[in-house]
């Protein structure tokens, strides 16, 4: 069923700070048919891999068949069981920073919430061209209820009105709160920080000059059988190397500087499913 296929194994990480250097090693298909049997049900850390830090092989496979109702089922079983955490979360009445937590308690000390959690990527068409690279500028988005925020800065105005002998309007705290005097508690705001590198795929299938679909890489997709394809494979990963930062990088507004947090970025809704995103090929992409 696999035609052919290419993959890259990463260095499993011992320490939580990303190297300045990081070396690919190609698989070519047996060897990445291999590799990949393993780590799409490798949901532990392994022996000596940092905490927080995620095993990856990047890669594809393309298929003389479709395995997208297959796939489709095996997300959904992830998402099923990371549902149940978030319940018991909330049953419990804890935050969701304790998610990793009650996954472990369940299942044990090993097991690693973003490796179990990750989707597999299927596109059920053939690619014209697809490049491997690594994203070096992504900021991930923590949401922050305006209502915590409040919370806070009103105790920190506080502390200081009573040691500087001011209102509480006029302390730096007491200023900062007026901007969100006019949001609700249930509201949020983005709290920004700098992702690790990792590897990630742009496919097109279209004759645009824009991508059709990107991915993290963090295991191997499945494509199509077609006429042939233009294919950037991944190299590695140097800190120092000059690194584009993503064209379509969206403007944020701030709200709190001191705290990093952010109005939410508005994204434009997409009529219809995924499929018809990208030129309705079918697939487990999601825009």
């Amino acid at each position: 069923m696999v035609e052919e296929g290419v993959a890259w194994r990463l260095p499993l990480l011992k320490t939580q700070k990303t190297p300045d250097v990081i070396a690919v090693q190609r698989l070519s298909k047996r060897e990445a048919i291999s590799a990949a049997r393993q780590a799409y049900g490798e949901f532990e850390r392994e022996s000596g891999q940092a905490p927080g830090t995620v095993m990856r092989l990047p890669g594809y496979f393309v298929v003389g068949r479709s395995v997208l109702e297959q796939v489709i089922q095996i997300n959904q079983l992830k998402d099923d069981l990371i549902a149940t955490v978030e319940r018991t979360r909330l049953e419990l009445n804890l935050v969701k920073s304790a998610r990793p937590r009650i996954l472990r308690s369940a299942l044990g000390p090993a097991f690693s919430m973003m490796q179990i959690s990750r989707h597999i990527q299927v596109f059920d068409a053939a690619p014209r061209m697809m490049v491997f690279t690594w994203a070096g500028h992504t900021a991930g988005a923590e949401k922050v209820r305006v209502g915590t925020v409040r919370e806070l800065l009103l105790t920190r105005a506080q502390a200081q009105a009573a040691a500087e002998n001011l209102s509480v309007a006029q302390t730096p705290a007491g200023m900062e709160l007026r901007a969100i005097v006019n949001m609700d508690d249930d509201d949020v705001l983005h709290r920004y920080k700098k992702l690790a590198p990792h590897p990630r795929v742009m496919l097109w299938f279209s004759e645009k000059t824009r991508y059709d679909a990107m991915v993290h890489a963090s295991l191997p997709i499945f494509v199509r059988q077609g006429d042939g394809f233009k294919l950037r494979e991944l190299a590695d990963f140097d800190r120092n190397d000059r690194q584009a930062e993503r064209p379509d990088r969206k403007s944020r507004i701030s709200v709190v500087p001191r705290m990093n947090l952010y109005l939410p970025t508005k994204v434009k809704p997409t009529k219809g499913t995924a499929a018809q995103v990208i030129e309705n090929v079918s697939s487990t992409y999601k825009t």
